[in-house]
């Protein structure tokens, strides 16, 4: 009899009839039910089942396990295929992950506004390269992007999965070969499995976000099912029945305590999360006798269909979330809850039926190799493409860390033009695109060196690196725009030392104030609303940014000029309008402009600029060009 593993990437495996020897157990796709159920009601309301996120770990273990299982024994029976292995993991994840991905691009080009479109395309290519979590690492909240503009958020788990089917089938291939015994392939297991446990206890509260993200300090949880996997491959004398209905027993009680006691503000994934995973590998390790209960619960006939669909139930819930509550955010809790459920479970039905199913069973047979394969690569570079274009389209002009000291994004005019450095935060950024359009304006050569990162100052790195480039390039003006407010604080020296670290490499320096802050997700409920209601400063706040704004004055001499923006983007009594005439949305989130608004920065730029760099001749034509455009 055949037997062939079908291996989902967000942690849902099953089995169905193919090559192995493994057989079926209904239970485990009743354990996939209780982990994908469990995500998927704390990602309706975490109140439901506050550590259903503890679901994911769940699957990590049944991967482990499942993949182990098949790839151990094939070795052994020396049937195992590196080509084979991957045209089935592709056959199984890719298809209804395309198509997902493919939707959640459609549907965020049409209701996500510029900027939070631009936030999803940045999360494309990392998805379509399986980095979804090393993004994420990095990325943090610092553009303060809501949830419900990152449906890709969920492929974080998929992404660790697919890092650990890549090097899982070497490593037992490798040990197949060097004919280690099932004895030391425990202990080697064993000893990764210590390792890796052992960082994400170190880096659960020194890293906490890359603990959560990264391969290292998952691998335990994926590995505590290859330990099972190979520890139950051969023939041992039997557990007796009252141990096993015990192993059986404390497993699912541990399993479903987890999904109750476990929080999100506890220190996950470190030594808690011991209680989910072992819960999980003892449920697998020992639930196999039909008499025993939990055996008889997790193998009925609902919980069984839930766990085959797991896998499109998985990618469509978020993204269907997502958008649900993005657009339908004046609608009650309920009503959204229900539209929820509804779609999620439909397009889960008709994804399984229509496209999971077919496509596994072509993409799988031999002859189906090469088309499995190439429509792999295809996809994954043109979904690679898309996300970087709709990230370059729609984003801030940023440079990287790496590239301040060459000068970041360049827009040269000519060899002998002046030269305008603009540098600063994400701040900074913002005006990126507009400098594009100054450089032409102005003819003068453009570098963008500004770095959205936590201070313009601090790291060291950045900030050496842009004084590097001053000291390099020997700039006219240098613009400088960050959030003053959040980096300077009251540690006013900092700005003062660096101003003088500028000037000694630029002739002019343009300070420009921060713009209005806006209440939290006040974006996003404006642009539901269409911008027509009325949006201020929180009083602290505006408080705290004048007060700094005035500072940034204070340093104005022969050679720095601020450039105060307030009136741009704030009437008199203090109301801060969302949109323009047009009905264009000005702001990005609460601290950022959007293009448009960075647009009506631009000739404010423009007039102060030509006044340093321009003699009066060049002046006056500038003055006549600008009022005959």
């Amino acid at each position: 009899m055949q037997l062939l593993v079908n291996v989902r990437c967000d942690n849902v495996i099953r089995l169905e009839s193919g090559l192995s020897s493994i057989e079926y157990r209904p239970s485990i796709d009743g354990m996939r039910a209780l982990a994908v159920a469990s995500v998927l009601l704390f990602h309706l309301n975490d109140a439901l089942l506050p550590g259903g996120f503890v679901g994911v770990d769940l699957f990590f273990v049944i991967s482990g396990y499942l993949i182990t299982s098949i790839i151990y024994q094939q070795c052994e029976t020396g049937r195992f295929s590196l080509a084979n292995f991957y045209q089935r993991r592709i056959s199984r994840i890719f298809p209804v992950f395309f198509l997902v991905s493919l939707s959640i691009l459609i549907t965020a080009a049409v209701i996500y506004s510029s900027e939070d479109f631009s936030s999803a395309g940045a999360l494309t290519t990392a998805s379509a390269l399986s980095l979804t979590n090393i993004k994420l690492m990095f990325q943090g909240n610092y553009f303060h992007v809501s949830a419900d503009a990152q449906p890709f958020l969920h492929y974080w788990s998929l992404a660790v999965e697919e890092q650990f089917y890549m090097f899982l089938p070497l490593l037992l291939m490798l040990t197949h070969r060097l004919a280690i015994s099932r004895k030391w392939m425990l202990r080697l297991l064993g000893v990764a499995t210590v390792i890796s446990f052992i960082a994400c206890l170190v880096m659960t509260y020194d890293k906490p976000t890359w603990a959560f993200y990264l391969l290292p300090t998952r691998a335990w949880e994926l590995l505590c099912g290859s330990l099972l996997a190979v520890y139950t491959s051969t023939s041992e004398k039997p557990t007796p029945k009252p141990v096993d209905r015990w192993l059986s027993l404390s497993g699912f009680a541990m399993v479903i305590i987890s999904l109750f006691v476990v929080r999100e503000s506890d220190h996950f994934p470190g030594y808690i999360a011991v209680l989910p995973v072992l819960g999980t590998a003892m449920l697998i390790g020992r639930v196999s006798d039909p008499s025993q209960w939990t055996e008889r619960l997790l193998s009925n006939r609902v919980l069984v269909f839930v766990g085959k669909i797991s896998y499109s139930l998985y990618l469509w819930h978020w993204p269907v979330y997502c958008f649900v509550d993005y657009r339908l955010y004046m609608q009650s809790t309920i009503t959204r809850t229900l539209i929820k459920l509804i779609l999620t479970v439909t397009l889960a039905l008709l994804s399984y039926i229509a496209i999971e199913k077919p496509t596994r069973r072509y993409l799988n047979l031999r002859q189906h190799r090469w088309i499995a394969f190439t429509g792999f690569a295809i996809g994954v570079m043109l979904f690679a493409i898309l996300g970087v274009s709709i990230r370059m389209s729609h984003g801030y002009v940023n440079a990287s860390l790496a590239s301040v000291a060459k000068g970041g994004q360049t827009y040269a005019i000519s060899d002998d033009a002046p030269r305008v450095v603009l540098m600063g935060d994400s701040i900074g950024s913002m005006y990126g695109r507009i400098f594009k359009t100054l450089s032409e304006q102005s003819q003068v050569n453009v570098n963008v060196i500004s770095v959205a990162a936590d201070t313009p100052f601090p790291p060291a790195a950045l900030y050496d690196h842009s004084i590097a480039f001053l000291q390099k390039s020997q700039p006219h003006v240098t613009v400088f725009a960050a959030a003053w407010m959040q980096q300077i604080g009251n540690k006013h020296n900092v700005m003062v030392e660096s101003l003088e670290s500028i000037l000694q490499h630029s002739k002019h320096v343009i300070l420009i104030t921060q713009p209005p802050i806006l209440p939290d997700d006040a974006t996003r409920e404006a642009f539901r609303v269409h911008g027509i209601r009325a949006i201020y400063e929180p009083a602290e706040l505006a408080k705290k940014r004048h007060a700094t704004n005035v500072f940034i004055h204070s340093l104005v001499s022969d050679r720095v000029h601020v450039l105060d923006i307030e009136s741009l983007f704030a009437n008199d009594d203090g109301q801060i309008p969302f949109t323009d005439a047009n009905g264009f949305e000005l702001f990005r989130d609460k601290g950022h402009l959007s293009t448009r608004g960075s647009q009506r920065v631009l000739p404010l730029i423009t007039q102060t600029l030509n006044r340093l760099i321009l003699s009066p001749e060049q002046m006056a034509n500038s003055n006549h060009d600008s009022q005959t455009r």
